[in-house]
């Protein structure tokens, strides 16, 4: 199920495109491992931070410490296995639902 994200103000106009855009659970997940920085494979705090901040989040490091807490299943403090990361997937997918 697709999901729409608002852009930035900026973005709207430079990219010309409509202002929600439908994200998919592969969109999201692709931006996730693009926010793994040290390519570990793992999202730590400051990565989930980072890709929140793509996500559109006005409280990223909020958002990430919440998202931590609630996929962190073996307490390792990161994103670490596909089960977690399905957990993140599934949080953000309620976050943007929640938003419209």
């Amino acid at each position: 199920m697709p999901v729409y994200i608002p852009l930035r103000e900026a973005e709207f106009k430079s990219k010309g495109l409509p202002q929600n855009i439908a994200m998919t659970k592969k969109q999201i997940r692709d931006i996730l491992m693009k926010a793994d920085s040290d390519g570990d494979g793992c999202l730590s705090k400051d990565e989930l931070k980072k890709a929140f901040k793509e996500f559109g989040s006005r409280m990223p490091c909020w958002r990430a410490s919440c998202c931590l807490r609630k996929a962190d299943t073996n307490h390792d403090g990161k994103i670490s296995s596909i089960k977690e990361l399905d957990i993140v997937v599934d949080y953000v997918l309620a976050w943007f639902q929640s938003k419209n």
